[in-house]
C-alpha cells in the first residue's frame, strides 16, 4: 500500500471472501499477479476473523454468503470496519444487477456481476485503493476537514451513514469545485443506477446533519461545497 507521500510501505492486502473454491482461486491468483497480498476465506464468519487478523485494505466478497448473527454479511463487515479516520472499500460479487442497489445501501462500494471480468475487477481494486488513500490521508481526511470548517467541535459527522459520509467526503475534498450530478453518483455509488432524486435526498440529509457547512446547488448541473458558511453565489441555491 502507498502512503500519502507516495512511498511504498507494503503491498495492499485484499481480503477475498468467496464460497466458490474455483472462482476464489482464480481471483486470488489474478490479484497476486497484480502485486497484491491476498488473504482468503470461504464464508463470512471466517472472513470476519481474517478481517481482524490481516488489517485488510479492501474486501471482495460474494453476495450469496449466509447471514451472520441474523445480519447481511456485507453490513456486518462494514460495521466491523467502521473506524473514525479509516475507510475500507468493499466490492460485492453477485449473480445479477438486481441486487446492486441493495448491496450499495448495505455498505458496498462497488457491485460486479459473476463471472467477473478479472481485468475489470483489478481495475476497480486500483480505483478504490486510490480513493482510500485520499480518505485516509491526514491532510485529506474528510472528517477532519469538516470539523476544521466549523466553529463547533460537534458537527454531526459522527451521525452520518456510510453513504452520507462518502458524499460529504467527495464534496469536501473538491472544495470550491462544481461537481455534476453524474460525477457525484459515479464517485459515491460507483456509477450504479442511482437517480438524481436520490442524490438530492442525500444532500438534504447532509444539510440537516451538517447545518454549519455550505453545500450549494446549481440547478440542473450539480453541487459545490464552499466551506465558508456564506450566502449562495449567483445562480446557486
Amino acid at each position: 500500500m502507498l502512503c500519502p507521500g507516495g512511498d511504498i510501505i507494503r503491498p495492499a492486502c485484499i481480503l477475498l471472501i468467496e464460497n466458490d473454491e474455483a472462482l476464489r482461486a482464480r481471483i486470488a491468483t489474478t490479484l497476486e499477479r497484480a502485486g497484491f497480498e491476498v488473504t482468503a476465506a470461504s464464508d463470512a464468519l471466517e472472513g470476519l476473523k481474517r478481517l481482524y487478523e490481516s488489517h485488510a485494505d479492501l474486501v471482495i466478497m460474494a453476495q450469496e454468503l449466509p447471514m451472520v448473527d441474523g445480519e447481511e454479511p456485507c453490513l456486518r463487515i462494514r460495521q466491523a470496519s467502521c473506524l473514525p479516520a479509516s475507510y475500507l472499500p468493499i466490492i460485492v460479487l453477485g449473480n445479477d444487477e438486481e441486487g446492486a442497489a441493495e448491496m450499495l445501501e448495505l455498505g458496498a462500494d462497488a457491485y460486479i456481476t459473476k463471472p467477473p471480468s478479472l481485468s475489470e475487477l483489478v481495475a476497480r481494486v486500483h480505483s478504490l485503493l486510490r480513493r482510500k488513500l485520499r480518505y485516509d490521508s491526514p491532510r485529506g481526511n474528510p472528517r477532519s476537514e469538516i470539523r476544521h470548517r466549523l466553529n463547533s467541535g460537534d458537527d454531526g459527522s459522527n451521525d452520518l451513514t456510510r453513504t452520507e459520509f462518502c458524499l460529504a467526503s467527495c464534496l469536501v475534498l473538491n472544495k470550491g469545485k462544481l461537481l455534476s450530478y453524474r460525477q457525484l453518483i459515479d464517485e459515491v455509488w460507483g456509477g450504479k443506477p442511482v437517480s438524481i432524486d436520490n442524490l438530492h435526498l442525500y444532500i438534504r440529509r447532509l444539510r440537516q446533519k451538517l447545518a454549519n457547512i455550505s453545500i450549494f446547488r446549481l440547478r440542473g448541473v450539480g453541487y459545490c461545497f464552499s466551506g465558508d458558511g456564506g450566502p449562495a453565489p449567483d445562480n446557486y441555491l
